[in-house]
């Protein structure tokens, strides 16, 4: 573990000692690199909301542990009360205990977030700095990979299977996906948002039964986080052989959730 990453969990636990979790906490849920952390800033902004955006307990080595039941979901929010004491909770990691963390607070709400599979994929892979078109990790830069971004591309933090790459990483975004149907979530897909953010977020908070009180069109276009598009074509990027991966595993499900692979 990183040092600033135990200064910021102590910090958090000591935190939690005088918190109290929020009773209707509102979730902003989705894959990693998905449009949760602007969807969750913006929507937070647009009502006036308190955020609490990726926590260090929702970092490895503690997420693995909760995402394979190793740790109980009472357990994990009386250790993160004060992350949990927030209005606005988001940790792209927390969407894979959507059903567990929805039933645990049963007033809670939640904005669920979903992305084509092929630009997701490859927007991790681009914060990263790894190539998508070969058979193991190959780096293209200096970054360094920290152990919860480990856990993720090894699939070790939910427990899977995949032994490729990007079979894992496929197979993360399916899950995710799957979640989405959680009850008391409402979907938005990033491409969607991105065409409109003012009036996407302006319904969302809507549907989530919020008032959008704030004028969030200045700030509709902020970099929320670093852009994971290359500018890359994404079939040039993957190459034939990790594309087929991504869409033999992601394939059935982006189609009904409107998305087709690149041609």
């Amino acid at each position: 573990m990183s040092l600033s990453l135990n200064k910021r969990v102590i910090r958090e636990r000591a935190l939690a000692l005088v918190s109290r979790p929020n009773p209707a906490p509102l979730f902003v849920f989705g894959n990693q690199k998905s449009g949760t952390t602007a969807i969750a800033g913006l929507l937070a902004a647009a009502t006036g909301q308190r955020l609490i955006s990726d926590f260090a307990g929702a970092k490895e080595p503690y997420i693995g542990k909760l995402l394979r039941e190793e740790t109980a979901i009472s357990d994990y929010v009386r250790r993160n009360a004060w992350a949990f004491s927030l209005p606005v909770v988001k940790d792209p990691s927390l969407t894979f205990v959507a059903p567990q963390l929805m039933e645990y607070f049963g007033q809670a709400r939640a904005a669920f977030v979903v992305r084509d599979p092929w630009a997701n994929i490859r927007s991790i892979l681009v914060r990263l700095e790894l190539r998508g078109d070969t058979d193991r990790l190959v780096r293209t830069g200096t970054r360094r990979i920290n152990r919860t971004w480990q856990c993720i591309l090894a699939g070790s933090d939910l427990g899977l299977a995949e032994r490729h790459f990007v079979s894992v990483l496929a197979r993360r975004w399916t899950l995710a996906a799957q979640l989405s149907a959680t009850p008391g979530c409402e979907v938005v897909r990033y491409e969607d948002f991105n065409a409109a953010k003012t009036a996407t977020i302006e319904s969302l908070a809507g549907r989530l039964g919020l008032a959008a009180i704030h004028d969030i069109t200045s700030i509709a276009d902020k970099p929320f986080q670093p852009s994971g598009d290359d500018g890359s074509d994404l079939a040039q990027f993957f190459g034939p052989a990790n594309l087929k991966r991504i869409s033999g595993i992601c394939g059935p499900l982006a189609a009904k959730l409107g998305y087709a692979a690149p041609g």
